[in-house]
């Protein structure tokens, strides 16, 4: 049965996924993530073959010479590679092609925790419990599919986590050389992934002072651990290849102070990036995740607090408290590290959603603490089954209906008129179903269209099908737009109405709309002369 119901459940996800990973929109940095695999190919080629360079990469920058050099590729090149393996040549069927990859790293991430779960609880139920919890947290959700920056990094960092557990409680040849190849492919991804290299060498440490390991046979796994690991992290980096050691300083040193400094939109204000409270990610993770998630999150975080200050100096006794201290340690530590530095932050928290499994995880042992103290005898253990049932099915209504703009979750804790204290459709996602309306209403050769946000409605053009893509032109070359679509990005109403209403009233009329639970996420506005 085990096995069967663990089957059923991973296929379902997968199913799922493969029918739903077609109906998303265009992210504004999809682009971009992909043209940087571009320059990083080029360069791998030029390395190996230069005789065999594509005629298509002449007008790609040399790598040395990009701006966004520093980014690590170990997710982008593969997913280029592929895209010339199955000949994808169609730029929308590339998109698609890339959120099928993205959900299949992410699916790779939800049995992670399913395995991070089962070993901790020792119960394959909870491990399953844990992994739902992961699957139905609606704006993740989203993300697993277009997100190839912190959705493909959220999975990437659960695997490493399951590996690092591994290495950490038993140190072996095996266990480190799997935890390195995890450890620098996550690095390869997002640079923060250091992290797990310095819990490891602080955990095996402090195991080591406290006799519970062998020194010989725990040294030898660490030493073939750290060089392992730097090879990796070099190897699957090819910015890295020039200059290891400068190249990755040079990394990390813009990573912890990013090249952005706009606005934000925050509770009804636009603040700078570089200047947010401190309370910009506790907030937004409170509002954005789903209430009983929050709810086990706090039970099994003082649960672990409370047994850390039991066992005083010895941190931990056995291996089940030593896993709680690395999961509530590693959602912890980014957090404060991150308001210390005051570092710069962007579009909600997405920039630390690879925190989510640990948190997740804390919730699970939140769960399970409320399953221990909780007397079968006068049934509230079936009442909590029941609250959690109830919870994760409600959420999962809502994904249902929200479909495809699960990005734009909010619980109760964030009040009402969202899109006048919160950025929504940060990325533009809704402006994919916006063209397809456009193209389906208007039978025009050539339509214009303008976006009045922040976020360039012309990177819908790239997941439109060819037949929309010829038709539509974007209007910054003067001509009259015929249609201006808005995502509200930096274009902030004083209240819940469309205010481009009166902005356009003299030569446009409201044309299209798309809302989630009642805020609007886009307006479409059309010209007057085509009314007629």
């Amino acid at each position: 049965m085990k096995t069967a119901v663990k089957a059923a459940f991973f296929l379902a996800l997968l199913v799922l996924g493969v029918r739903i990973h077609g109906d998303y929109g265009m992210a504004f940095d999809e682009v971009q993530q992909r043209y940087i695999a571009l320059v990083s190919m080029k360069h791998i080629v030029e390395q190996v073959a230069p005789s065999r360079l594509p005629d298509k990469y002449k007008e790609v920058p040399a790598l040395n010479d990009y701006y966004d050099r520093d980014y690590g590729v170990a997710v982008e090149l593969p997913f280029l590679a592929l895209e010339a393996l199955f000949r994808i040549d169609d730029k929308k069927d590339a998109f698609v092609f890339r959120h099928l990859l993205t959900f299949l790293l992410g699916v790779a991430g939800a049995f992670a925790v399913y395995r991070l779960a089962s070993r901790r609880f020792l119960d394959w139920r909870i491990g399953l419990l844990a992994t739902l919890l992961f699957v139905v947290s609606p704006r993740l959700f989203a993300d697993s599919f277009y997100n190839s920056k912190d959705g493909a990094f959220m999975a990437v960092f659960a695997i490493a986590m399951a590996t690092t557990v591994s290495f950490v409680l038993r140190p072996s040849f095996l266990t480190a050389f799997l935890h390195a190849l995890a450890t620098g492919f996550a690095i390869d991804v997002r640079i923060v992934a250091v992290m797990l290299a310095l819990a490891t060498l602080a955990i095996l440490a402090v195991r080591l002072v406290k006799g519970e390991l062998p020194l010989r046979a725990t040294l030898q796994a660490l030493a073939l651990y750290v060089l392992l690991t730097l090879a990796a992290v070099v190897a699957m980096w090819p910015w890295l290849w020039s200059d290891p050691i400068g190249h990755f300083a040079q990394a990390f040193a813009n990573m912890s102070k990013f090249r952005w400094n706009l606005n934000v939109l925050y509770m009804g204000e636009y603040i700078r990036s570089s200047q947010l409270p401190w309370h910009y990610i506790p907030v937004w993770i409170g509002i954005t995740t789903p209430l009983l998630y929050l709810l086990l999150f706090v039970i099994g975080a003082v649960g672990t607090l409370t047994q850390i200050v039991r066992r005083n100096v010895t941190l931990w006794k056995g291996d089940a408290e030593l896993q709680d201290i690395v999961f509530l340690g590693l959602f912890a530590a980014p957090i404060l590290a991150a308001i210390a530095t005051r570092a710069v932050l962007y579009d909600g928290w997405r920039q630390l959603y690879f925190l989510y499994p640990a948190f997740i995880l804390v919730a699970a042992k939140g769960w399970v603490v409320l399953w221990q103290i909780v007397p079968y005898r006068i049934a509230l253990r079936p009442l909590l089954v029941g609250m959690t049932a109830v919870s994760i099915a409600f959420t999962a209504a809502w994904m249902w209906r929200a479909h495809p703009y699960q990005n734009v979750y909010f619980n109760d804790l964030a009040g009402k008129n969202l899109r006048t204290r919160f950025e929504m459709d940060y990325w533009g996602l809704a402006n994919r179903r916006a063209l397809e309306h456009i193209l389906s209403v208007d039978k025009s050769p050539i339509v214009h269209v303008l976006n009045d946000a922040v976020t360039p409605v012309y990177f819908a053009f790239n997941i439109i099908d060819a037949a929309g893509r010829a038709r539509l032109r974007y209007s910054s070359d003067g001509q009259t737009p015929d249609y201006i679509v808005t995502n509200y990005r930096f274009s902030r109403p004083t209240d819940n109405t469309d205010q481009s209403d009166t902005r356009y009233a003299k030569d446009y009329d409201p044309f299209y709309r798309i809302e989630v639970d009642g805020e609007a996420i886009l307006a479409v506005f059309r010209h007057k002369s085509l009314a007629r």
